[in-house]
């Protein structure tokens, strides 16, 4: 006879059942089966070949373009310290309650609530080379038009300038939301030692922050690494100079159907984003260990 205790666990588990399948066919079967993709040829149109670690060997080549779209992945990520600095800067400036500022939370917000997509393509407007709004303001000052969506020396710092306009906005509202929580009266007593408005910020508030700074440090690498839509949506996804191992993966998965290759991309793209958050989590526990 079924007791109630174990009726009501069958019925916990009658209502998880469905959580558990989704996770294991959409979300730990798909992760298997593109780890052990990644040792296949396999073009979807004919089956599997197994071709052990061929995949890794042709990207680790030195002739392989991989070293070049790993270096621009690496690129997007020295946005994130731009982004963290504006972020700090506009939310510190937010919490003196200036003349104005209301109107400038909402304009700055904007970034946030909108896609992607749309944010990427007004950025394109932006920086078009004929018409653009940057460089009607650069040619005010004598500066010759700049090609920042094709010049392959400039098309990475395009679309940085994107991914710190959005990034900034977000950092923004969780910098604001965390000075919150600073007591008052840490600024108080520093104020009556003699602390100017500069050593109050660095002393108190900077430090302060530290779980901030590791929240925002940490998914910004990881969107800086998964940069895909901007890039794509800017460049109308013609190959140049702004090309991560993301959109590699995209290009040898989805138009190349070298599926086995864009496979091993993606765990290489995996691997490299954990290292990055492992080093910065040690790094950072270290710094406060010896605070």
């Amino acid at each position: 006879m079924i007791t109630r205790t174990t009726r009501h666990a069958l019925i916990g588990y009658a209502f998880l059942l469905p959580n558990v399948l989704g996770l294991i066919l959409f979300t730990l079967g798909p992760i298997v089966f593109s780890f052990v993709l990644s040792f296949f040829d396999w073009n979807l149109f004919a089956g599997p070949v197994f071709v052990d670690m061929a995949n890794y060997r042709a990207m680790f080549a030195p002739v392989s373009r991989f070293w070049y779209y790993l270096g621009n992945s690496f690129f997007f990520l020295l946005t994130v310290p731009v982004q963290m600095g504006i972020a700090l800067l506009v939310a510190y400036l937010l919490d003196k309650n200036l003349r104005g500022t209301l109107v400038f939370k909402v304009l700055f917000f904007i970034p946030v609530v909108l896609s992607v997509i749309p944010i990427a393509m007004i950025w394109g407007y932006i920086l078009d080379t004929q018409n653009g709004l940057l460089n009607g303001i650069l040619g005010t000052f004598g500066i010759a038009r700049i090609a920042w969506l094709f010049d392959p020396a400039w098309i990475r710092i395009g679309v940085s300038l994107m991914a710190v306009w959005q990034g900034s906005a977000f950092g923004s509202i969780i910098y604001y939301a965390a000075l919150q929580g600073i007591p008052a009266h840490l600024y108080e007593v520093a104020t009556l030692d003699g602390a100017g408005e500069a050593r109050r910020f660095w002393s108190i508030t900077v430090p302060l922050l530290g779980p901030t700074h590791f929240f925002l440090g940490i998914t910004g690498a990881i969107g800086a690494l998964q940069m895909f839509a901007p890039i794509y949506t800017m460049t109308h996804g013609m190959p140049g100079g702004a090309h991560n191992l993301l959109i590699e993966i995209y290009m040898k998965g989805y138009q190349e159907f070298h599926m086995g290759y864009a496979a091993a991309l993606s765990w290489v793209l995996f691997l490299t984003i954990f290292l990055l958050s492992t080093m910065y989590w040690k790094n950072l526990r270290s710094h406060a260990e010896n605070a």
